[in-house]
């Protein structure tokens, strides 16, 4: 068959000259227009810290702007990814224990681990941590550890390092708990010395239960939000809490003295990273941006801005020693805490947690 070429017929009026040229104009237009939409901000479902200027001003000056909303516990986060958000989100923040939640759930997508070139710089620790990895795939790497734990008004309450002082009657009234069936639960196992929270069998649960009810008439209230809980610190309406470390520093900004303590019978551990929410059309941008909250200049960053810890060992290499310290970047000491996991039955994990909060 002979080969005929391809004839282009411009228009009345237009050359063909300048048809091509339109042409050409179309394909640059089209292309700007996708590194346009390229650089709009990333949908980021996360905690409060995260969408923090810091934060924000981070990742702009990096390329990768994002635009975040915020929830206030995982259940929320899962309930509302299910309830249409994959439509919606680009990338959501989930603790260890919830990637398999949003994985089994179909909410979340799996990374490419060799996009994550930072990884090398992860202390060995974190490269591999339960719940990250499911069914032989990679649905992240934290960029963030620590421990849900004691905070206190020092000025009101002296030091604290002990549990005891949640269930301390001359804190009556001004106490506070988190609103959270794994936090309210496992700080009443720890209490009880029950080394392995999240495997408690019928009799350890109930003893829980029982620990937990008797706490209700010390409380000022159960918490939700960090917001929440630093306005109940700041005004003295409480004096100690279960708390995140996030309340702290800002507290402490404005001239009070709040401690902070992983209490001597265990604190509850925790790793946070970037997921990849199921079907986002920027799969690209939200690994890159995985990428960057692992790197050096975001540990530190975090660590001024917010106090908590990284897990780039990289990172820590380039901080003052005292604020490592204070940060307490220690993973030799991962063994003082128990990371959370989901429970065999998390039903009745929620069910033991409304009755103690309606008794």
């Amino acid at each position: 068959m002979t080969q005929r070429p391809i004839q282009i017929f411009a228009p009345h009026g237009l050359s063909r000259r300048t048809l091509l040229q339109a042409a050409a104009m179309t394909a640059a237009s089209l292309e700007l227009l996708r590194h346009a939409r390229a650089a709009q901000p990333l949908s980021y479902f996360t905690w409060e810290t995260y969408g923090e200027k810091p934060f924000l001003d981070f990742s702009s000056e990096h390329g990768i702007p994002v635009q975040p909303t915020f929830f206030s516990s995982s259940d929320e986060m899962i309930a509302k990814l299910k309830g249409g958000g994959t439509r919606i989100y680009d990338m959501c923040v989930p603790i260890q224990n919830y990637v398999e939640i949003g994985a089994r759930v179909g909410v979340l997508d799996p990374m490419d681990p060799q996009k994550l070139t930072n990884l090398p710089g992860v202390f060995d620790q974190f490269k591999a941590i339960p719940g990250w990895q499911t069914d032989g795939k990679t649905f992240g790497v934290p960029f963030v550890w620590g421990a849900n734990a004691l905070a206190f008004n020092r000025k009101e309450t002296g030091e604290i390092d002990s549990l005891d002082a949640l269930f301390d009657p001359k804190f009556k009234g001004r106490i506070a708990m988190r609103n959270e069936p794994y936090d309210g639960l496992a700080v009443g196992a720890l209490k009880l010395g029950i080394k392995d929270p999240w495997n408690m069998d019928d009799k350890a649960l109930a003893e829980v239960k029982k620990l937990m009810i008797s706490q209700k008439p010390l409380l000022r209230a159960y918490w939700t939000s960090i917001a929440e809980l630093k306005n109940m610190l700041a005004s003295g309406e409480a004096v100690v809490a279960w708390s995140f470390l996030a309340v702290i520093k800002p507290l402490n900004d404005q001239g009070m003295d709040i401690g902070w303590v992983w209490p001597k019978e265990g604190a509850i551990g925790w790793s946070e990273g970037v997921a990849l929410v199921k079907g986002s059309p920027n799969s690209d941008a939200v690994q890159q941006y995985a990428n960057l909250t692992l790197s050096p200049d975001f540990g530190v960053m975090m660590g001024k801005a917010s106090r908590y810890a990284t897990t780039s060992a990289e990172a820590m290499k380039r901080m003052d020693p005292a604020m490592v310290k204070d940060l307490g970047i220690d993973p030799s000491q991962l063994s003082r805490l128990t990371f959370k996991a989901n429970p065999p039955d998390p039903a009745k994990w929620n069910e033991i947690w409304n009755e103690v909060k309606a008794a």
